[in-house]
């Protein structure tokens, strides 16, 4: 099972190949082809567009009454903190607002408690929409994906690296951004602070 669900329908990645083919085991392979690019490009932007995916964010609390979580927030669903001593304490999720669209949380109890390390699970927006320039990356990617495949033409485009310590090679099979789609994405890509 994929980690992420493509953005991107197979029908849509089909009429950008220009393929009409419905045999189902040509069509299992563009979906793993969109599934492995949505995969680099979502972990590259070190975000998630899926509607209604659940997520969890931990950190630890400076007594500031904010907290901006990595992913937009629709509906939360849990908030415990361990203090110190490692006492976990559930606190109602009613204690938190949602503000800014989902993209920051304010605790109406004073702050998140300094050093104590927070937890807090939550879903994303029903109404998260992938964009238009991300899909079509993804979707790039993917024609590249299959155009380097056995199915398309030739071997597997992902750059392989090798380590060998003498009594055994380990092989690491990786995809990365073009500089182009790096560029392009720049805008979408979430920066930690």
């Amino acid at each position: 099972m994929p980690t992420y669900i493509s953005p991107v329908a197979l029908a849509d990645f089909q009429t950008y190949l220009k393929d009409t083919s419905t045999d189902p085991t040509l069509t299992g392979f563009f979906q793993t082809c969109l599934n492995a690019a949505t995969e680099a490009v979502y972990t590259w932007l070190d975000r998630d567009y899926t509607p209604l995916a659940t997520k969890t964010d931990v950190f630890w609390g400076d007594d500031r009454a904010f907290y901006a979580p990595n992913n937009p927030v629709g509906s939360l669903l849990s908030w415990t903190y361990t203090d110190r001593s490692g006492t976990v304490t559930t606190m109602p999720t009613a204690n938190l607002l949602i503000r800014a669209k989902g993209y920051l949380l304010q605790t109406t109890v004073g702050g998140f408690q300094r050093g104590a390390e927070h937890t807090i699970a939550y879903r994303q927006p029903s109404t998260l929409v992938c964009p238009e320039i991300v899909a079509q990356v993804i979707t790039e990617m993917a024609a590249v994906l299959y155009q380097s495949s056995n199915q398309g033409a030739g071997s597997l485009g992902l750059l392989t690296a090798s380590t060998n310590d003498g009594s055994s090679i380990d092989r690491e099979r990786f995809l990365d951004l073009s500089p182009r789609h790096q560029e392009i994405l720049r805008a979408y890509k979430r920066y930690p602070v």
